[in-house]
């Protein structure tokens, strides 16, 4: 892939195809067009494939043929315009990684980013009511978060490191304060693999985008520390009108960490 501008490419939309945004109008198409009228030089369309979901059968699969194609006509008709990439968000690849690890070699995408959305054996943060959730199991449903993230970072197909503070999202939407320090080992531990392995971390500007005040600050400026310069900005729109959106906000972050070290 061409370098570009941290704020010239959103590297984690959704389509359609996404099965949580299935009736969202959102074509390749109609996305490309909101990313040229953003000002974008790129997009990386990256579409869910939950793992987990595959092999469980708990929501439609994403159809990859279909998928690629409609990604394939957006790319040739932008031409010049935009430049678009066709690649994917794995979730719970660590669940079963011998699928995975099929799904990726045999789709040849262009790009691939890895999340953590549910833990073995619990549910997606996005349908918990962390209100009626015990304090300790709280912190037990980060923990657990943390230790499947950080086995994630040894996979190495992964191109992107999606969202790290995932289920804090949920949790100070509840309005339950969290210390993140409590994390620091593990964390420290994930954004040393990710430099090591010559990986890129997500900015995700979703939190930005929802007004939810989460530690981003803290743990950007642990990877500034550890040496981390590789980060790109993503909006994971599911929706047309949020490609790119929050970007601005979400570069000043950045820009007041690194002092203009990242472009």
């Amino acid at each position: 892939m061409k370098n570009y501008s941290v704020t010239k490419i959103d590297t984690h939309t959704h389509t359609y195809f996404s099965f949580d945004a299935a009736e969202n109008g959102n074509s390749p198409e109609k996305m490309c067009e909101e990313a040229v009228n953003k000002g974008l030089d790129a997009i990386i369309f990256t579409d869910h494939i939950e793992v987990n979901h595959e092999v469980e059968h708990a929501f439609p699969p994403l159809n990859i043929a279909e998928y690629k194609k409609q990604c394939a006509e957006a790319k040739k008709l932008y031409k010049g315009k935009l430049d678009v990439y066709t690649g994917v968000e794995m979730g719970q690849i660590t669940h079963y990684p011998e699928t995975a690890e099929e799904i990726a070699k045999t789709n040849d995408f262009d790009y691939i980013i890895g999340s953590v959305h549910n833990t073995k054996g619990e549910q997606d943060p996005y349908y918990v009511d962390f209100t009626k959730i015990p304090y300790d199991k709280i912190i037990y449903t980060i923990d657990k978060y943390f230790d499947e993230y950080l086995q994630l970072t040894y996979v190495p197909y992964i191109d992107q490191f999606a969202h790290l503070t995932y289920p804090l999202r949920y949790i100070k939407k509840a309005g339950i304060d969290i210390d993140i320090t409590k994390w620091d080992s593990v964390i420290e531990q994930i954004l040393k693999n990710i430099i090591k392995n010559g990986k890129v971390y997500e900015l995700n500007s979703v939190y930005v985008r929802k007004n939810i005040i989460l530690p981003e600050d803290h743990i950007l400026q642990m990877y500034k520390d550890l040496g981390g310069k590789k980060i790109r900005l993503g909006s994971d729109a599911h929706y047309i009108e949020h490609v790119a959106d929050g970007f601005a906000q979400a570069y000043e972050l950045i820009d007041n960490i690194y002092k203009g070290e990242i472009k």
